[in-house]
């Protein structure tokens, strides 16, 4: 499912009204025109898809065996042509036809798979396609083959040849063909001049410019520091990494210390702008990649105003000090190209794996003995750090550095609290400060980027937005995922049973092709959250809401369920069912409650399931988050003093 793509001459739909994009302005703000011909110029987070078209009914579902082999063979294709993806413009002739010979095909196949993926919108672009009468079509599909081959071929070389000798070769091989061929057969017809100036047109302007003039292209692509291939527009290359805080955070009700959190961030390679984050006490995983590229992807107009509200206070004061330069924007959303990664466990899990292969996000981890990529996101950390270790209960870096410095004794921020300085700090610093390695701030880079363009790549306009239910498919294709078949009590999962109008039709529904197995559904859930889950009609290839047949099932956390199974095993208790769950769970946090100050971890459990109970009100049976109150952090590094004195609003998926 795609977002929505400001183009020059697209249609868009503003304030109920169905208008045309004529101009784009800026990030921020496009020219459009309405049915009277008047010109007005609007935000673009006011703007949205044109008109949808119901969406069919898969003739295959999406558990079938047949959409399942033809997926499999789709991403077969997927990885035989991933190095050319990955070589992008530079990729030669010889380069094809080494893949076209692993894969016991043709040249023009493996460009016709090219062509299929980079112009869809996931790895469903590689599925077989079914016969169509091409009769009916202008241009044949041998035709379009050999138009395809005639510009690979000819047209994209070094020679540089004119567009009207490359038509003509054109036409004679089909006219060779047409005489070979049997007397009954259909003679193909040669396409007119202008269908054929119309296809070289379609492809990207430095692509034409490279294969056939070759400007400063090599250069791009030496592994030399500060750069990486490929990386020469925004988005074109992302970089995703964890790091432990390099400060001791405290609960937001008792400002007792918890320890150290993980922080998990996204960077564009190109412009070095932090495109999203996520903080967490719980381990790196793929749950934690996914959220923090939600945030990334998804545009963010509504999380930051929550932000800039509980900034403003510091922002006036700064204000009245005479500081007019301050301004808090994150003009950041859009699909990247490819997801870069190191080599950890968790970025290597079959979920994310799936969702950026449905989402045509490539995929790249760091290659060994090349320790210059991927080092990007690994000294945006290491700039963060130095910042962070002016913060009052900071670690340093080690223990040298902290010397007889008592850590815990000067902790005060919460997670919300660290959170909103990191915001800031972001937006209101780093973004905005000269970078060496790019020779300007990331923010500039940024713009110039997208709106200019640079002598590597043309400009690539507004990046495609994600709103709606196109929003929140990307943000469950990124959550984990369970298989169940759905009974008469509902979907059984961890002993838990979740109930639906969608499921009505689903009870004891058994596979096509083996009546003897029952028919297994995913579910995507939130582990933050297991009252509510997802369910992924196959046939309409959408999710569904469900959740814990017990109207009064808690939030509760996968964590802190399987805390109350451990529990309940040591207590020799029974938990057959959803409310011998909840005893359970109530039991062992009324325990927890009596331990209250206990020890560091109990804390730690105690302030995840606040975070946990305020989720995005986008997801299932969340509970609303509750009015923020001023929460304040102190840091020398860009003037704002603010000192945790409540709890805040915590980290949201933006929507």
């Amino acid at each position: 499912m795609s977002g929505l793509r400001l183009q020059k001459g697209a249609w868009v739909t503003h304030q109920g009204e169905r208008v045309r994009v004529v101009e784009l302005l800026s990030l921020s703000t496009v020219t459009v025109t309405g049915p009277d011909g008047g010109l007005r110029d609007v935000p673009v987070q006011d703007l949205l898809p044109p008109d949808a078209v119901t969406k069919p009914v898969r003739k295959q579902p999406l558990d079938s065996p047949e959409y399942q082999k033809k997926l499999r063979s789709a991403e077969e294709k997927l990885d035989l042509i991933r190095p050319l993806i990955v070589l992008g413009d530079q990729r030669t002739l010889q380069d094809v036809q080494a893949v076209a010979d692993q894969a016991g095909v043709s040249c023009v196949t493996v460009y016709r798979w090219l062509k299929r993926y980079e112009q869809g919108e996931s790895v469903d672009a590689l599925l077989r396609q079914p016969r169509k009468d091409w009769q009916a079509s202008r241009v044949s599909a041998e035709v379009e083959t050999l138009i395809d081959s005639a510009i690979t071929r000819f047209y994209l070389t070094p020679e540089r040849p004119s567009m009207q000798s490359v038509y003509d070769r054109l036409r004679a091989e089909i006219d060779l063909i047409n005489r070979r061929a049997p007397k009954d057969s259909v003679p193909l017809k040669i396409p007119a001049f202008a269908t054929f100036r119309r296809r070289i047109q379609k492809i990207e302007r430095r692509k034409r410019l490279s294969r056939r003039f070759g400007p400063k292209v090599a250069q791009v692509l030496d592994p030399i520091q500060g750069q990486y291939p490929g990386a020469t527009y925004p988005l074109a290359v992302v970089q995703v990494d964890h790091t432990p805080l390099d400060v001791i955070l405290v609960d937001s009700i008792r400002r007792q210390p918890m320890g150290r959190a993980w922080l998990t961030v996204v960077m564009d390679v190109y412009s070095r702008m932090v495109l999203g984050f996520s903080i967490s006490f719980d381990a790196p995983s793929a749950f934690g990649t996914g959220i923090a590229l939600s945030h990334a992807i998804l545009p963010k107009e509504t999380w930051l105003a929550l932000k800039k509200k509980q900034l403003e206070p510091y922002v006036q004061e700064l204000k009245e000090q005479g500081d007019t330069e301050l301004e808090l924007t994150w003009p950041c959303w859009g699909r990247p190209t490819k997801v870069f990664m190191d080599n950890a466990r968790e970025f290597r899990g079959k979920v994310l794996e799936q969702a950026l292969n449905r989402h045509n996000i490539m995929r790249e981890f760091r290659m060994v003995g090349h320790p210059n990529y991927g080092g990007h996101v690994e000294r945006l950390l290491g700039t963060f750090a130095g910042d962070i270790h002016t913060l009052p209960g900071t670690t340093f870096s080690n223990v040298a550095q902290r010397g007889e410095y008592d850590s815990e004794k000067h902790a005060v921020m919460t997670v919300e609290g660290f959170e909103l300085w990191l915001t800031a700090y972001i937006l209101s610093v780093y973004h905005r400060r000269f970078h060496d390695g790019i020779g300007s701030a990331p923010l500039a880079a940024w713009e110039r980027g997208l709106m200019d363009g640079t002598e590597d790549h043309p400009p690539i306009g507004i990046p495609e937005r994600y709103s709606g239910e196109a929003a929140q498919r990307l943000r469950l294709d990124l959550m984990p995922y369970f298989e169940r078949s759905v009974q008469r009590e509902g979907i059984a999962f961890n002993g838990l049973r979740y109930v639906g109008d969608v499921l009505g039709s689903r009870v004891g529904e058994r596979e096509a092709r083996n009546q003897s197995k029952s028919r297994l559904f995913r579910v995507a859930y939130d582990p933050r959250d297991i009252s509510g889950a997802w369910f992924l009609d196959p046939e309409a290839d959408r999710y569904f809401p469900i959740r814990v047949r017990q109207s009064d099932f808690p939030t509760m956390s996968i964590w802190e369920l399987e805390r109350a199974r451990r529990y309940a095993k040591e207590k020799k208790l029974q938990m057959n069912d959803e409310r011998a769950i909840l005893q359970a769970y109530r039991l062992m946090m009324s325990v927890v409650e009596g331990e209250k100050n206990a020890t560091r971890t109990v804390r730690r459990e105690q302030e995840r399931q606040r975070r946990r109970e305020r989720l995005d009100a986008s997801l299932p049976q969340t509970t609303p988050a509750p009015k923020p109150p001023r929460v304040s952090v102190s840091s020398p590094s860009f003037g704002l003093s603010l000192l945790p004195d409540d709890e805040v609003t915590p980290f949201e998926e933006p929507e």
